[in-house]
This record gives structure tokens, sequence and C-alpha cells, in this order.
């Protein structure tokens, strides 16, 4: 193996593992999250994006399987922070909203993230902040490009926050002609 790739093994490697550790897994202790899963505020951040959501959509959005996100559903309505009620206009379907501690919990989180995050960047050079920006715009696109079924893995189908610079849904336009369609 070249040290080219060594090094970039081990830094990716590490790279994920540090954005696990400081920006989901401490931003959760930080934020005082309680029992609280990284799926579960995943599905907390979907289901804002996605007002009122269903079941079937949540599964499609967070790439988990449908018996997954009935499971983070009943979870999450355990706990007080999802509100799950009879589609009026189908009774087969539930729709999902936050509820108001869902909704608190969920702004704790992405204040603690956000806090975490501007304070890491806020040590960098701004011309490495800009590489790191496009060093990660390269590799996400170079990676869409040697496995297609990322993009669709990896999209987090924001819809109103799915801008066109966005290298997934570029990534998308470039490999099936169109860009991604929010649920």
């Amino acid at each position: 193996m070249d040290l080219l790739l060594r090094d970039a093994d081990k830094l990716a490697l590490r790279f994920g593992a540090l954005v696990q550790e400081y920006l989901v897994e401490g931003v959760l202790e930080a934020a005082a999250a309680g029992d609280v899963t990284a799926t579960q505020v995943a599905a907390l951040r979907y289901i804002e994006r996605h007002v009122p959501a269903f079941v079937g959509e949540l599964s499609f959005g967070l790439s988990i399987t449908p018996p997954a996100a009935t499971k983070t559903v009943d979870r999450l309505v355990g706990k007080g922070l999802v509100d799950r009620r009879e589609d009026p206009e189908d009774r087969r379907q539930h729709l999902l909203t936050l509820t108001a501690a869902g909704q608190d919990l969920l702004d704790r989180v992405k204040s603690a993230q956000a806090d975490r995050l501007g304070a890491v960047l806020g040590r960098m050079e701004e011309a490495e902040r800009k590489a790191l920006i496009r060093g990660l715009r390269g590799f996400m696109t170079a990676a869409f490009m040697t496995s297609n079924d990322l993009v669709g893995r990896t999209c987090e189908r924001c819809g109103s926050e799915c801008f066109e610079s966005c290298v997934i849904n570029q990534a998308h336009l470039a490999i099936y002609g169109q860009i991604i369609q929010p649920v």
C-alpha cells in the first residue's frame, strides 16, 4: 500500500470516528438528551423537516427498514417526543409530529452541535476551513461516482433545505439526470 493510500485510510477512519464521538455522541451528552440515540435524533430531524411525516416516509428518508422505523417511532412516542395520530384521510397511516418536548430536545441538540462544530472550525485558519469543505465535497463526489447507490443512502431528503449546491443533489442529477425529489 502506498503512503498516500495508507495515510488517507487512517485519516478517513479516524475522521469518521472523531465525528461520531464529538459531533454525534458527544452532542447528545452535551444537549442532555438522556437515553435518546443518534438514530432517534435523526428521526426527530426528519419529522421536523416533513410535517406531518409518515412512518413509511421516515423509513425511506433514514434508509432504515419499516420495522426499524416503527420501533423508532414507538420509542419516541413513549418518551413524549413525537405525537402519532391517525390520518383522517387514510386510517392505515399515522401522522407524525414533534411534541413541544421533542422540538426542545432537537433545538438543544442542534445548538450543541453548532457550538461544537464552531469551536473546531474556529481553531482553523480560513484557508484550512475552505480546503476542508472543498476536500469533503470532492471526496463525496468521488465516492458517489464509485458507488451510485451511495447517493440515495446518503441523502437526508431534507426537502425545504435541499438546494442546488448540495453535493448529493448534484451527484444525483449527474448520475440519474434529475434532482432528488423530497418525500
